[in-house]
Formats: structure tokens, C-alpha cells, sequence
């Protein structure tokens, strides 16, 4: 499994979650711009309202969105990781897993890798942890074959 290919993977689909809000952004705007002030009333605000608040939830969404880009793009393909730290990919007896964003599940080459980051559970526990450790996990003993 290349670690490239699973980041370059994530950051387009991360690329299409931002295009996607940005559309709905897009939308959001022309739908106010063509709304009539001829609908006067409280019905009128309160559309205006609920447009503005859909328009502060995509933005936030598309903050973040941004932020797990940025960490993705962040990763030092060059660095050999040895022991588990942000910007590893563990081949694990589990699974396999990539420690950067919260993106979840993934698949590439036919291969499912758990998007994780350091803060999650098991990414806390992975951390600092090299080939032929294991952990415990929900009550699962988890070796690490591989780190890269």
C-alpha cells in the first residue's frame, strides 16, 4: 500500500466536498438575490433568517473542510516514520491506518485504510508506538506490522 496514493485519494476527496459546499454557498446566494422584497412580512425575514443561518453552517463546514486539506497536504511524503506519529501510515493486524485528518473510512486499491487523527481513541493509542507493538483496543489485542 503507498501512503502517496492514500493521501493524494483523501485530499480529492476533500477537494470535492469543498467544490460541493461552495455550489450550495453559490446557490444560497442567488436564491436570496432572486427572493422578491415583494414577499413583505414576517414569512419574508424568516426565510432571510434560515438562509442566513444555512449560510453560517456552510461556511463552518467549509472551514473545516479546509483545515483537514491543509493537514493532509502538510504530510512530508519524504519522512520514513518509524515510530507512529501524524503523517504515519500503520499496516495493522486490525487494519490499516492513516494518521492525519478525521475523514473515516476510505478506500484505495481495493484496500480500506480509517482515516484517523492523534486525538481520536485509537490514534492516541497508536501514538508513539512502532512495528511489533501492540495495543488494546475494545477488548482486541491489536499487533502493528508495519509503519511507514
Amino acid at each position: 500500500m503507498n501512503k502517496q496514493a492514500i493521501i493524494h485519494h483523501c485530499i480529492h476527496l476533500l477537494d470535492e466536498q469543498i467544490a460541493d459546499i461552495r455550489l450550495q454557498m453559490r446557490e444560497l446566494i442567488t436564491h436570496a438575490a432572486n427572493d422578491s422584497k415583494s414577499t413583505a412580512g414576517d414569512k419574508h425575514e424568516t426565510g432571510r433568517a434560515m438562509m442566513q443561518l444555512e449560510q453560517a453552517q456552510l461556511g463552518k463546514q467549509l472551514n473545516e473542510v479546509e483545515m483537514k486539506r491543509a493537514t493532509m497536504t502538510s504530510i512530508d511524503l519524504q519522512i520514513q516514520h518509524t515510530t507512529i506519529r501524524e503523517g504515519s501510515f500503520v499496516q495493522a493486524s486490525s487494519g490499516n491506518f492513516l494518521i492525519a485528518a478525521p475523514i473515516g473510512k476510505v478506500e484505495v486499491e481495493g484496500e480500506s485504510i480509517f482515516v484517523i487523527t492523534t486525538v481520536s481513541p485509537i490514534g492516541k493509542m497508536l501514538l508513539g508506538k512502532k512495528s511489533g507493538d501492540s495495543i488494546s483496543f475494545n477488548q482486541k489485542t491489536i499487533s502493528i506490522l508495519h509503519v511507514q
